[in-house]
């Protein structure tokens, strides 16, 4: 049985942990109520507003700009089973990512991501380019240094964030492979954006590319060089339900703590001022 709960959660939608049946916010059209239902027991969506309705394949093709094969493609991806006898070499049930091309211009970026208070060194560092809608992209680099694809942080569009084909996101922890030296802690974030904001503020960071810790994100953590993992996940419902969960893998292997946003912040990035954001960091609570 499909586990529709993951694969919605994956791609960034907001999914209850008790209830099969919940309604959003129509991510397909400007919506101001709840108006789109989804019941991942049965596997079907419905617009009220006349957006759609079909199986959660016909959401997840809509959502994300796939074919039924690559949605198929996709959903087998985020229920793979994975060896996770850490006395054993992990070995995922699929082949290793390929390595990509970034077909994007480096060293040139959108206007925009500088309001938002990121500099060029930072960008510089991650390798951001641009692409011909204006959008930043961000390439993303397994735990080898290996480029394995990109995400798109569009300014004004829906969805904001779009994956290259073929990323499996569960099995990368984007920014690791800068991670290689010892730190007295790591942070663990959802988003890039958040990650990389992070690193500019002299705080070393990872991201889930998405709410949810991963069993391949979970023994990827295991490579990281330190002995604190901080957890600064979004200020949402689904932020606190990944929280929930981190804290219950990781607390196995690491000291883990948690920051306490303020309620007016969605995420860490959203925090502009350099002394707020350190502050939030030196006073984060242990678990």
């Amino acid at each position: 049985m499909t586990e529709w709960a993951n694969v919605l959660a994956d791609i960034g939608i907001i999914v209850p942990i008790d209830k099969d049946q919940f309604t959003l916010q129509c991510p397909f059209h400007e919506d101001t109520v709840d108006s789109c239902s989804i019941n991942t027991d049965k596997g079907v969506w419905i617009c009220f507003a006349g957006c759609g309705q079909g199986t959660l394949y016909s959401f997840l093709m809509k959502y994300s700009g796939i074919s039924y094969e690559e949605a198929q493609q996709k959903v087998l991806s985020d229920i793979s089973v994975f060896n996770l006898n850490l006395f054993d070499e992990f070995v995922p049930d699929e082949t290793i990512m390929p390595e990509v091309q970034f077909p994007f211009k480096q060293g040139y970026v959108p206007e925009w991501i500088f309001d938002r208070g990121f500099d060029k060194a930072t960008l510089n560092k991650w390798g951001c380019g641009i692409d011909s809608e204006n959008s930043l992209i961000i390439p993303i680099q397994d735990d080898a240094s290996r480029l394995v694809g990109w995400v798109r942080r569009r300014q004004y569009m829906t969805p904001k964030y779009l994956y290259s084909k073929g990323l499996k996101k569960s099995r990368v922890l984007f920014g690791q492979y800068l991670r290689s030296e010892k730190t007295p802690f790591v942070c663990i974030t959802e988003g890039t954006l958040d990650t990389m904001w992070l690193d500019q503020h002299g705080c070393p960071s990872v991201a889930l590319l998405g709410a949810s810790l991963s069993k391949a994100q979970e023994v990827l953590t295991l490579g990281l060089q330190t002995e604190e993992l901080v957890l600064c996940l979004d200020n949402d419902e689904a932020g606190q339900i990944g929280f929930q969960k981190a804290m219950g893998c990781l607390s196995k292997s690491f000291v883990v703590s948690y920051v306490k946003l303020p309620k007016e912040y969605k995420d860490v990035q959203d925090v502009r001022s350099s002394d707020e954001l350190l502050s939030i960091i030196d006073n984060r609570t242990f678990f």
